[in-house]
């Protein structure tokens, strides 16, 4: 089971991580504080928060924004990534927006799960390897072997945060607690196969046991998810 092996590799050494012949499925969800109709989204994505078929990547917009309440979480350029995918998809940005397997997917939370409706133990296309420092900020390692057309795919990482809770004090969403999971808090990318290097920011007081680095492979010609790796940083020492 790819539990079971992602769980091998980190015990093995703690900061570095591999792909196996399974391969997860890639959820992103648009969504703010500021949108009313956004909460149910983000409940879903913490039920599927400690899946090993589904990771998930949950982007906070800036779009929402106004004086009555700024979304802690949000940034210019996660909204200006949910512009350029609508865009590409000839799509329209709204929130809650979720893509999987970076197309765009209405289907959240009705019917079965992706995890069961498409198979998650085919073959993947590009063996992935993580590896993580951490110090003030994360040192990150990732390289792709024996992948055809590399020169059409590219990586991308994501720093993320689980267990967040804020209580909102204006905007549409003004008296509720939200409690968010998966949110990035860093993110990185397109960076060349077949290696590459980056840095990405731990935010300050995030524990680490609720912090982790997910790196996947995108295939830009059709923006197909080729490999997806979660590497929590629970033991990573600093």
């Amino acid at each position: 089971m790819l539990t079971a092996t992602l769980l091998a590799a980190a015990q093995a050494d703690a900061c570095e991580i591999q792909s196996g012949t399974a391969r997860a499925h890639l959820v992103e969800l648009y969504t703010s504080e500021g949108c009313n109709s956004c909460p149910p989204a983000e409940q879903w994505m913490s039920s599927i928060r400690d899946s090993a078929q589904l990771v998930g990547l949950e982007f906070h917009v800036d779009y929402w924004d106004s004086p009555a309440w700024h979304d802690p979480y949000a940034k210019a350029k996660y909204a200006q990534r949910q512009e350029a995918k609508t865009r590409r998809a000839n799509a329209q940005v709204y929130t809650p927006q979720i893509w999987l397997d970076g197309k765009l997917w209405s289907g959240w939370p009705k019917g079965a799960a992706p995890g069961t409706a498409q198979s998650a133990s085919s073959d993947a296309a590009v063996k992935l390897h993580l590896a993580a420092e951490v110090g003030d900020a994360v040192k990150l390692r990732l390289r792709a072997d024996a992948t055809a057309n590399a020169e059409h795919k590219r990586f991308y990482v994501a720093l993320t945060e689980n267990r967040l809770v804020q209580q909102i004090r204006g905007g549409e969403n003004q008296g509720r607690k939200l409690e968010h999971d998966q949110v990035v808090r860093d993110f990185a990318g397109p960076l060349k196969l077949p290696e590459a290097q980056i840095e990405l920011r731990l935010p300050d007081g995030a524990a680490l046991s609720n912090a982790a680095v997910v790196a996947y492979v995108q295939d830009e010609d059709d923006n197909s998810i080729e490999q997806v790796l979660r590497l929590p940083l629970t033991e990573c020492k600093r």
